[in-house]
């Protein structure tokens, strides 16, 4: 049973991952592009053949920080290669390669260059169509799951490069543009998910600490038993110390041969 406890706790992580998933909305995508995103020069790099739009740019989305929201009558398979062109210039050649109209929201700051964080995406000939259902290609509450993710405790040795993170910022600019009802819905859902998750850490750190001290303890019952021995009975003490000795080498031979 506790071996099964220990499977199931190392395999969380990955169980996680795959609920994730469950929050980008319908995303299917025919093939397996390959999207890299630099968060710290906000460059952008896609080699994909043949997959959907609404898929690949679900990844850049997830990545970059972006909102698409886009009309389901755009979706179509493509095939794109990009390679280290900044965020704006790559979404920008993306939409002119297949003859589509688009619209980029921006965050502008004083002293600061315009940051994207939106962008709208119609059929050719529908730009000034206000009856187009718009619907995003990535869920805003399941982004909030991923995006508080990026916060998640670290342990006392561990550290994290300096650099700016654009994706952070655009998601952060996307939260202060909300409606205040919609944006303190999504920060407590965040701020929830944070709780359980360091709550979470804290216990299974809580448990291997436990594990470890239980360890040592039977470490050191066993080694005050054997100094016992060879205090009172020298002969039984090396007689035993030999016999491990032909175990290990026959466990190792064993193991030569597999």
């Amino acid at each position: 049973m506790l071996k099964r406890r220990m499977i199931f706790t190392r395999m969380w992580p990955f169980l996680w991952g795959l609920l994730l998933v469950l929050f980008v909305a319908h995303t299917v995508c025919a093939g397996n592009p390959e999207v890299i995103y630099d968060k710290a020069t906000d460059r952008l790099t896609v080699q994909a053949d043949m997959v959907s739009l609404e898929g690949l740019l679900a990844r850049v989305a997830l990545l970059s920080g972006v909102e698409f929201l886009m009309v389901r009558e755009v979706e179509r398979p493509v095939s794109i290669t990009l390679e280290e062109l900044p965020l704006e210039k790559g979404l920008k050649k993306i939409m002119q390669d297949l003859n589509l109209r688009y619209a980029m929201i921006y965050q502008k700051k004083e002293g600061q260059d315009p940051l994207l964080i939106s962008m709208k995406i119609v059929p050719e000939g529908k730009e000034n169509n206000p009856n187009l259902n718009l619907l995003p290609v990535v869920d805003v509450n399941g982004e909030a799951v991923i995006r508080s993710l990026s916060g998640r405790p670290l342990r006392a040795e561990q550290r994290l490069p300096t650099i700016f993170d654009y994706a952070q910022e655009r998601w952060q600019a996307r939260l202060n543009k909300m409606p205040e009802e919609k944006r303190k819905r999504i920060v407590e859902h965040m701020n929830q998910t944070q709780e359980k998750r360091a709550a979470r850490i804290e216990e299974m750190e809580n448990r291997r600490a436990e594990r470890e001290k239980k360890v040592a303890e039977h470490q050191a019952r066993r080694l005050a038993a054997e100094e016992k021995l060879r205090v009172s009975n020298p002969e039984l003490y090396e007689l035993r110390k030999q016999q491990r000795e032909e175990i290990r080498q026959q466990v190792m031979e064993e193991l030569a041969q597999e």
